[in-house]
């Protein structure tokens, strides 16, 4: 007894007391004590390298487990850092989106459509994204403007009606919209014109360009917008300087020409 564990002398110990000696079923006892010793003999008979190879394994798993619980840890610490980061700058972000959607969704209801403009989040910063739903018919939902749902007039009406709600919260010196009518509705085209008049024209806004091979009859303009006319062709017409000389501005080579004699005298 003397020579026992401390490990064999406690379990020895618990087994004692959960079975009392009036209790104990000797013949039990001993078909446990034989079934015992044959699986100690069975795992006598264990290749020494798979044991080792055991043990090896349970070493590793117990040093993966670490590395887990470590590499969990700093994870959670890099949360907290992104999230304390990010508390910062959302709400401002949220702030901002909500003025380009209340412009947005009121330019929308004066055509009498509806459009919303929102913010997509994903645990990939990668995937954020604004997104931009509209709705031309009244007895559709809400959708969300594609390169294949919407029509090529109804995504050009809802590219100038988005960018004239940034006015005003982009500060950029000017922007040009190059052929935004080509294709769209007479309908929207005039209600947009109309829309670009009203906010392009306003005191704080920046200066537009918009480019287009026609316009609607009839418009509505203001006094600050400038219509240039540019024509083009084979063909221009003659003028005369102070002394009566003939100047063709058709013939850019002799207005080369012209230039380099002025420049050299100069």
């Amino acid at each position: 007894m003397d020579n026992l564990s401390p490990a064999v002398i406690e379990r020895q110990q618990a087994y004692i007391e959960e079975h009392p000696v009036e209790s104990v079923d000797l013949d039990a006892l001993e078909e446990q004590r034989v079934a015992t010793q044959a699986e100690l003999a069975s795992t006598g008979q264990v290749n020494r390298a798979v044991i080792q190879q055991y043990e090896d394994r349970q070493k590793k798993i117990a040093a993966l487990r670490e590395t887990i619980a470590r590499r969990e840890h700093e994870k959670e610490k890099e949360e907290r850092k992104v999230q304390t980061i990010k508390d910062q700058w959302l709400p401002e972000l949220n702030a901002l989106i909500e003025q380009v959607n209340i412009r947005f969704s009121a330019a929308f209801d004066r055509i009498r459509c509806a459009g919303e403009v929102r913010l997509a989040q994903d645990d990939d910063f990668n995937k954020w994204a604004i997104e931009i739903l509209v709705k031309f018919r009244s007895n559709e939902p809400l959708q969300l403007l594609t390169g294949q749902r919407q029509s090529g007039g109804e995504r050009s009406l809802t590219t100038i009606l988005y960018l004239m709600s940034l006015t005003g919260l982009a500060k950029t010196p000017f922007a040009l919209v190059d052929e935004i009518n080509q294709g769209m509705d007479v309908k929207y085209e005039r209600a947009v014109h109309n829309e670009l008049i009203q906010v392009t024209c306003a005191e704080d806004s920046g200066q537009y360009f918009l480019i287009t091979p026609k316009l609607l009859p009839n418009l509505t303009y203001h006094e600050r917008v400038t219509t240039l006319v540019i024509n083009n062709g084979d063909y221009l017409p003659e003028t005369r300087d102070e002394k009566g000389k003939v100047n063709n501005y058709g013939d850019l080579s002799a207005n080369l020409v012209a230039y380099r004699r002025t420049a050299r005298k100069a």
